[in-house]
C-alpha cells in the first residue's frame, strides 16, 4: 500500500494542544508506538501561508496586482471569499457621478500607498473576467483599512453583481451622489433601497455623500426613510467638492464605528487625516447629471473611457493641438494633445524621409504599465484621439475595432 508523504515535525506535538499552524491543512498519522510519535503532515496550499502573510483574496503576482482564479460567476466567487475571510473594509460607490475612482486615487497618493488591483480570471483559461481597484490605507496600531471602489472593469452584469457583494458585505458603504434634480434622487436610490432590504445585505453602516448643492438638499428629505426598518445606521454628510472633504467625513465615520466596536481600545484601526497634497486639494470630477444632452465629442470620450483597460482619452485638433474633449485620470489634457500632435508630426516626417506615400493614420507605443495609441478620426479629418490604456487589461487589436465603431457613429458636420 502506498503511504502518504510524511513531513516530520521539528518538535513533538503536545497531545493537549492543537499545534496546526493557521492556514495549513493537517493530516495526523499515529503509529503503533504511542502518541509520542504523532507526526503532523503540513500541506501549504499557498506560499503566503508559510511566509506569514495575512490571509487575503487571491495570489500576489507583482505590480500591485492580485489574481483570483474562479470557476463560477465573479459575484459568487467574491461572495465566497468574503464568507471565508470575513474582512472589514470600506466600499465606495457612485450614483450619477464618477467620483469613487478619483477619491481612491487621491487617497492613495496622499497616503503614500499604491492603488492595487484584484484581477478575477477564469480557471483553466486565464481569461480576465473583472478587475477591482483598492487601497490599503495605514491605520493606528500598525493596522490597515482596505477601501474598494465598486467601479469594476468588467461587463455590466458582472459589475452589478460585484457592486451588490461589495456594498452588502462592507463594514461601511459610502455612496457618492452627483448633481441631480430633486425629483430624480429617489429614483436613483431605489436600487440601493431594494438591496438594503434583501437577505444578502449585511453592512451595518451607510454614509450618503452628496457632491452638489441640489442633491444635498434633496437627500435631507429622503435619507431618513431610505433605511427605515432595515437596521442600518445611515449618516448624511454635507456636500463635498474635494477629496480632502470627502475623506474627512468618511474617516470620521469609520473612526466612530471603530470606537463603538472596540470600547476597550484594543484592536482599533483608526484612520488619520490625509497629508496635504495636490491630489486631495483638486476638485472632484464634474458631477453634473447631464440633463442637457452631451455633445457628440463629449459622449465619444465618455464611451471610450468606459471601455475595459482605457485610462485616458483625449480628442484634439492636430493642426493646433486644441483639446476638444477629454476623459480620464491625466490632469493635463493639453499635454496629451500637444504630445499627440508631436508624435503624429514626427511620424509624418519619418514617412516622408523614407518616401512612403500616404498620411499617418495610426501610431502605437508600447512599454511599461501603460501603452499609447494615436489614431486619426475618419469621420472628422484633422481630428485625432490619444488613448492611454493598460495592456494587461486590453490590447490594441481588441481596442481598435471598438474605437473604429465609435468613430463611425459620430455625426458628420460640426460636433463641438
Amino acid at each position: 500500500m502506498n503511504r502518504p508523504l510524511e513531513l516530520p515535525s521539528r518538535r513533538r506535538a503536545d497531545p493537549g494542544m492543537d499545534s496546526r499552524p493557521m492556514g495549513l491543512s493537517t493530516f495526523d498519522t499515529v503509529r503503533d508506538n504511542g502518541p509520542e510519535s504523532q507526526i503532523h503532515t503540513l500541506i501549504a496550499p499557498n506560499p503566503g501561508d508559510y511566509l506569514g502573510e495575512r490571509p487575503d483574496i487571491g495570489r500576489a503576482v507583482g505590480n500591485q496586482t492580485r489574481e483570483l482564479f474562479v470557476s463560477c460567476e465573479v459575484g459568487d466567487a467574491l461572495q465566497q471569499q468574503f464568507d471565508h475571510l470575513q474582512p472589514s473594509y470600506i466600499a465606495l460607490h457612485d450614483l450619477a457621478c464618477h467620483a469613487a475612482s478619483h477619491l481612491l486615487q487621491a487617497v492613495a497618493a496622499a497616503a503614500g500607498r499604491p492603488v492595487q488591483r484584484l484581477v478575477i480570471r477564469r480557471q483553466g483559461y486565464g481569461t480576465t473576467l473583472a478587475s477591482l481597484e483598492f487601497v490599503d490605507c495605514p491605520a493606528s496600531q500598525q493596522g490597515v483599512v482596505r477601501i474598494y471602489s465598486t467601479d469594476a472593469d468588467t461587463d455590466t452584469q458582472s459589475r452589478t453583481a460585484l457592486t451588490r457583494v461589495l456594498l452588502s458585505r462592507a463594514t461601511l458603504a459610502v455612496v457618492m451622489m452627483g448633481d441631480l434634480p430633486s425629483h430624480a434622487v429617489p429614483e436613483q436610490l431605489q436600487p440601493l433601497r431594494e438591496l438594503l432590504f434583501s437577505p444578502a445585505w449585511e453592512c451595518p453602516h451607510l454614509q450618503l455623500m452628496p457632491l452638489a448643492p441640489a442633491t444635498a438638499i434633496a437627500l435631507k428629505s429622503v435619507a431618513g426613510g431610505l433605511t427605515a426598518g432595515a437596521g442600518v445606521q445611515t449618516r448624511l454628510a454635507p456636500m463635498v467638492s474635494r477629496p480632502a472633504e470627502a475623506w474627512a467625513y468618511l474617516s470620521a465615520t469609520w473612526n466612530h464605528i471603530q470606537s463603538q466596536q472596540h470600547p476597550d481600545g484594543q484592536g482599533l484601526a483608526l484612520l488619520d487625516t490625509l497629508a496635504p497634497s495636490r491630489e486631495v486639494r483638486l476638485a472632484m470630477p464634474d458631477t453634473r447629471s447631464g440633463s442637457a444632452r452631451p455633445k457628440p465629442m463629449e459622449r465619444f470620450v465618455h464611451e471610450v473611457s468606459a471601455l475595459p483597460g482605457v485610462r485616458d482619452i483625449c480628442l484634439f485638433e492636430v493642426s493646433t493641438s486644441r483639446v476638444l474633449a477629454h476623459a480620464g485620470l491625466h490632469p493635463k489634457s493639453t499635454e496629451l494633445a500637444r504630445r499627440g500632435t508631436l508624435l503624429l508630426a514626427a511620424a509624418a516626417s519619418n514617412r516622408k524621409q523614407l518616401d512612403i506615400d500616404g498620411p499617418t493614420d495610426e501610431l502605437l507605443l508600447m512599454g511599461g504599465l501603460h501603452a499609447q495609441g494615436l489614431r486619426m478620426l475618419h469621420s472628422h479629418p484633422g481630428i485625432a484621439m490619444h488613448v492611454i490604456f493598460t495592456p494587461t487589461q486590453t490590447d490594441w487589436p481588441q481596442l481598435r475595432p471598438k474605437l473604429m465603431a465609435l468613430d463611425a457613429a459620430l455625426p458628420r458636420g460640426p460636433v463641438i
